[in-house]
C-alpha cells in the first residue's frame, strides 16, 4: 500500500497548499489572515467538520456495498445512458487528445477536486462566517446523501469501460495511479457526478445566501472550476454528459433541502450550544437527566394521537425497513459450506463439488451435491498425501504423480468407490476429462511427451504423441487442448478424439503498447519471448489460459472458432486459477501496488472475479484485503472457492448468482406490505380530510 499512499499524500498535500495559497486572492475583501485562525476554526467549527468529513468515512463502506450489490444483482443502467448519448463523449476525447492534457487533466481531476471542496469548506469557517458555513457544509452533506441511492441501485459505468474506442485516461496514466483508483473506485458510480454536484451545490449556496457579496471572488472561481471539471471528466473517459446534468440536479435539490433543514439541524448541532449544554450538565447532572427525559417524552407525545405527519413517518420507516431487508439479502448471497471444515483443495462442476481435507492422521475426500445437499465420502485406497482433483459434470478424477482414480457421481448414499484406477510408472503431469459425442467419458493423462486417452467404460486406451514438452492439458467434449512452448511464445494445440482435427493457437500475452510501456518504465521487465502457459481450462469453443509474462500472470480468453483473444484480467495485476462453466469464467486476481523489483515481496491477497461470456464484462465478487481466496470453481448458478482468514482458518464459500430472499425475511416483507395497506388509507384520510375541513 506504500505506492498508493504516496500518490494520495502528494495530491492531498498539493490540494492543501494550493487552497492556502489562494486564500489571499479569494477571501472576503475585509477579512484578515493570521496563523491563529487555523487554530480557532477547529475549536469553533468541530461539529461542521464532523458532518462534512463523515462523508469520507461512509464512502469506503458504501463503495464496498456497491461492489457486492453489483456483483449479486448486475444493476447496470449504462445501456440507458448510452442509448441517449451514443459516442458523443468519444468525440471530445478524440478531438482534444494529447499526452500533456492526459497528465494535466488527471492531476486536475483529483487534486483540483480536493482543492475546490477543501477550500469551499475551510474558507467560511476560517473567516468565521457561520451564516455561510452552516449552509455550505449542510449542502455538501445533502449532496452525498442524495447520491447514495443512485450509486447503489442505478449503476452507470465510466465511459472508458463502456464506449468502444474510449480510454480511461486518468485510471491508466501510471501503474501507481491505476492501482490507487482500482482500490477506491468501483467504476460504476457515474451517475450523478459528485465532481460537479458538490462544487455546484457550494456555488449555488453562496449565490443564494451571500447577501453582501463577500464571496463573489470565490463564486467566480467555482464557476471556472466547474467548467474545467466538466471538460476534464468527459475527456478522461470517466463521466457522461448525463452525469454532469445529474450532478447539477442533486446540487439544486441539496441546496433546497439545506434551506428547509439548516435551522432545525444547527439548533442541535451548533458547537456553541453543545458547549453550553455540557457546562449545564456538569453543573446540574440530575436536572440535566430530567430535562432529557422530558424532551424524550415530548417526542413521543405526537404518536399518542397520531396525525398525518406521524402516520407518514411510520410509512417511511416501514419502507426503509423493507428496503434494508431486501438490500441485506441482495448483498448476502454468499454462504459458508459447513460440511467442509478445513479444506486444502477443491474442484467442481455442474451441481457437484469435491474437496480434500488433510489432517495429521489422514487425507479425506468428500463429494457433495450443492443443490440437494447430499454428501458422499470417497473410498478406495488411502492417499498418503493430498492429491489433485479435476472435475467435469458428474465425473471427477483424484490423482497424484503415479496414480489416478476415476469416479462418477450419483444420487445414491454411502461411500463412493472408484470406477477405474490407473497406476503409472511414468510421472503423471496433468489430467483432464473428455467426452465423445456418444457420451463416453475418456480420462486424458498427460505424460512428458505423450497423451494417454483411456475409455472409462471399458479401460481401453490409445496414445497421442506430442511434439514438445507439455505441462498442461484441458478438455471440452471431444476436444483436447495441450499447452506447449515455441520460439515465438506459448501455443496451444487442440486435437479431437472424434476426428483428425488439429488446431494450433499462438497466444499473445501483450496488452496495449501504452500500458505495457508504462509498466516497463517502472523498471519491470515483461518477458514475452519466454512467456509460458501455467494454467489451462476449456469449455465448448472457449479456451482460457493463464500466461506467465515475468513479474505476474495474465489470463487470456480465446474463442477457438475465430481465434480472437481477450485479456480478461487486469494487465497490471497478477491473475491465476481460472475456471469456466455456466457461461462464465472465474479467476483470481491480486493488486500489485508496486510493480518494481523492490515490490516483489509485497503480500497481497487474492480476490475472486467473474467474467461473463455474454456481456464480456468482469465483476469483482470478493473485496476483503484481510482474507485470501483460492481455487474458484464454477458450478451451476454458483461459484465456490476456499477462503483463508488472518488466523489461517480455511472454509469453502459458495456464492449464488441467483437473488434469493431468506424465508424469515420473506415473512417480514409480507407483514410490511400488509401493514402498509391500512396505513396508506389512514394517511390519505388524515391528509385530505384535514384539507377538506380547512376549506369548509
Amino acid at each position: 500500500m506504500v505506492a498508493e499512499t504516496g500518490i494520495y499524500i502528494t495530491w492531498v498535500t498539493g490540494a492543501i497548499l494550493i487552497s492556502i495559497s489562494l486564500m489571499p486572492l479569494l477571501k472576503p475583501t475585509f477579512a484578515k489572515m493570521s496563523a491563529d485562525g487555523f487554530i480557532d476554526m477547529f475549536r469553533r467549527y468541530w461539529a461542521h467538520m464532523v458532518i462534512v468529513f463523515s462523508v469520507y468515512l461512509w464512502k469506503d463502506v458504501l463503495d464496498g456495498l456497491d461492489r457486492v450489490l453489483m456483483a449479486n444483482t448486475q444493476l447496470d443502467m449504462t445501456f440507458l445512458v448510452y442509448s441517449i448519448e451514443g459516442d458523443t463523449v468519444l468525440w471530445v476525447q478524440d478531438g482534444l487528445r494529447s499526452d500533456s492534457l492526459d497528465l494535466l487533466m488527471t492531476h486536475f481531476y483529483v487534486m483540483g477536486f480536493m482543492t475546490a471542496t477543501f477550500s469551499s469548506f475551510i474558507y467560511p469557517i476560517y473567516f468565521d462566517d457561520r451564516h455561510m458555513a452552516d449552509r455550505v457544509s449542510l449542502s455538501m452533506f445533502w449532496v452525498y446523501i442524495l447520491a447514495i441511492p443512485f450509486y447503489l441501485f442505478f449503476n452507470v459505468k465510466v465511459t472508458g469501460n463502456y464506449v468502444e474506442g474510449m480510454e480511461t485516461i486518468a485510471y491508466d496514466l501510471t501503474p501507481e495511479i491505476h492501482n490507487w483508483f482500482n482500490r477506491i473506485d468501483p467504476f460504476t458510480n457515474g451517475m450523478p457526478s459528485l465532481h460537479i454536484g458538490l462544487p455546484f451545490a457550494i456555488w449555488l449556496s453562496m449565490h443564494r445566501w451571500d447577501e453582501d457579496g463577500r464571496w463573489k471572488k470565490f463564486r467566480n472561481f467555482l464557476v471556472i472550476f466547474i467548467l474545467a471539471t466538466s471538460i476534464s471528466i468527459v475527456y478522461l473517459g470517466i463521466h457522461w454528459f448525463v452525469d454532469i446534468i445529474g450532478g447539477m440536479v442533486i446540487g439544486i435539490i441539496a441546496v433546497n433541502l439545506t434551506s428547509k433543514t439548516h435551522s432545525s439541524i444547527w439548533k442541535i448541532a451548533d458547537e456553541r450550544l453543545f458547549t453550553r449544554r455540557l457546562a449545564r450538565t456538569l453543573d446540574d447532572p440530575i436536572g440535566s437527566i430530567k430535562r432529557t427525559l422530558d424532551s424524550s417524552r415530548r417526542l413521543i407525545d405526537p404518536f399518542k394521537e397520531p396525525g398525518k405527519n406521524q402516520t407518514g413517518a411510520i410509512i417511511i420507516a416501514i419502507l426503509v425497513f423493507t428496503g434494508s431487508v431486501l438490500l441485506w439479502d441482495l448483498t448476502h448471497q454468499r454462504i459458508s459450506f459447513e460440511e467442509a471444515e478445513s479444506p486444502t483443495s477443491a474442484a467442481g462442476s455442474g451441481e457437484w463439488l469435491v474437496w480434500i481435507e488433510e489432517t495429521d492422521d489422514e487425507v479425506s475426500i468428500t463429494a457433495a451435491n450443492i443443490t440437494s445437499g447430499a454428501n458422499r465420502s470417497i473410498g478406495g485406497q488411502q492417499w498418503l498425501e493430498a492429491p489433485s482433483i479435476v472435475s467435469s459434470g458428474k465425473s471427477f478424477v483424484v490423482f497424484n504423480n503415479n496414480r489416478a482414480d476415476y469416479f462418477e457421481q450419483n444420487e445414491e448414499s454411502g461411500i463412493l468407490h472408484p470406477i477405474l484406477r490407473e497406476n503409472s510408472i511414468k510421472d503423471i503431469i496433468d489430467i483432464s476429462l473428455a467426452k465423445e459425442s456418444n457420451g463416453k467419458v475418456h480420462m486424458v493423462i498427460l505424460y512428458n511427451e505423450s497423451l494417454k486417452v483411456i475409455d472409462t467404460s471399458d479401460g481401453t486406451n490409445s496414445r497421442i504423441q506430442l511434439q514438445g514438452n507439455s505441462s498442461l492439458v484441458a478438455s471440452s467434449g471431444p476436444l483436447i487442448a495441450v499447452s506447449e512452448s515455441s520460439d515465438s511464445g506459448p501455443i496451444v494445440n487442440i486435437t479431437s478424439i472424434d476426428s483428425e482435427l488439429v488446431i494450433t493457437i499462438p497466444l499473445d500475452p501483450r496488452f496495449s503498447e501504452r500500458t505495457d510501456q508504462s509498466i516497463v518504465d517502472t523498471g519491470v521487465n515483461l518477458d514475452f519471448a519466454n512467456s509460458s502457459v501455467v494454467e489451462l481450462v476449456m469449455e465448448s469453443n472457449w479456451l482460457v489460459a493463464t500466461v506467465d509474462v515475468g513479474p505476474f500472470n495474465r489470463t487470456i480468453l480465446v474463442d477457438t472458432l475465430s481465434i480472437n483473444q481477450t485479456h480478461i484480467s487486469n494487465p497490471r495485476w497478477d491473475s491465476s486459477s481460472p475456471s469456466i462453466g455456466d457461461g462464465k469464467v472465474a479467476f483470481l486476481q491480486v493488486t500489485r501496488d508496486d510493480l518494481s523489483p523492490q515490490g516483489e515481496g509485497l503480500v497481497r491477497n487474492n480476490d475472486v472475479y467473474i467474467f461473463d461470456l455474454e456481456t464480456r464484462e468482469s465483476v469483482q465478487i470478493t473485496n476483503d484485503e484481510d482474507v485470501d481466496q483460492s481455487q474458484p470453481q464454477l458450478l451451476f448458478e454458483r461459484v465456490a472457492w476456499i477462503e483463508q482468514n488472518q488466523d489461517d482458518v480455511k472454509e469453502v464459500v459458495i456464492h449464488s448468482f441467483i437473488d434469493t430472499i431468506e424465508p424469515r425475511n420473506s415473512l417480514l416483507l409480507q407483514a410490511s406490505i400488509l401493514a402498509l395497506l391500512p396505513l396508506l388509507f389512514l394517511w390519505t384520510m388524515q391528509k385530505y380530510g384535514a384539507e377538506q375541513d380547512l376549506l369548509s
